[in-house]
């Protein structure tokens, strides 16, 4: 094998391998729908409560269903944005002749998961009280934007470089409405997991388009 062919397969190996880490380690469509599903759920919540704060939602004028609709409804967007992107990576995959069991799917399946399953004990904390406290529901999205910021870039260390730039994006999001701003949790859900998440799945949508011709 001469220099040029061992070249040709070198840049073939590569061209394969980023086409399998773009289909598996970075959905671009599931980001898209679940960025639009966190934007529709961050309109109804406030048309909800009328409010930019999601403490609000346990203001004594609010009835009990509509609390219980409310939890519900961010229950659901999460739930559904898992199964849109388990099912649009796998067809994508297969298109393509990838697998998304492979090693991306499990390193981004490990790195994120001990990240999500803080923030869930951190938000069942902050709600099991009976009467919630304003300033600890306040933190619930911060928190949720620093620890997904955080399993994305440790994603993104196996990776190429978005995941660690949109989980960079995350962290100083996070900080930020934690610290200055944690009374517009909409805001900061709309802006992060919303419209952060539209930005990155178009640029990983066109990506592959790319890298597949």
């Amino acid at each position: 094998m001469d220099h040029d062919e061992a070249q040709a397969r070198m840049t073939e190996i590569q061209r394969i391998m980023e086409r399998a880490t773009l289909f598996t380690l970075l959905p671009g469509t599931p980001a898209i729908v679940g960025g639009l599903m966190v934007l529709a759920g961050c309109a109804v919540s406030y048309a909800m409560i009328r409010s930019l704060d999601f403490a609000d939602i346990f203001r004594p004028d609010v009835p009990f269903g509509r609390q219980g609709a409310f939890c519900v409804m961010w229950f659901a967007i999460g739930v559904l944005g898992v199964l849109i992107e388990v099912i649009i990576t796998t067809r994508a995959a297969a298109k393509q002749q990838l697998v998304p069991r492979d090693r991306p799917m499990r390193v981004a399946a490990f790195s994120l998961t001990p990240s999500v399953i803080v923030a869930m004990v951190l938000t069942i904390k902050f709600l099991i009280p009976t009467q919630p406290r304003a300033e600890e529901i306040q933190y619930i999205v911060p928190i949720w934007m620093m620890l997904y910021g955080t399993g994305v870039y440790t994603a993104g260390l196996f990776s190429i470089q978005p995941p660690r730039l949109l989980g960079l994006a995350f962290l100083a999001l996070g900080v930020v409405a934690l610290l200055w701003f944690p009374q517009y949790g909409v805001v900061s859900a709309a802006l992060s997991f919303g419209l952060l998440h539209i930005v990155f799945g178009i640029y990983i949508v066109r990506k592959q388009r790319q890298t597949v011709v």
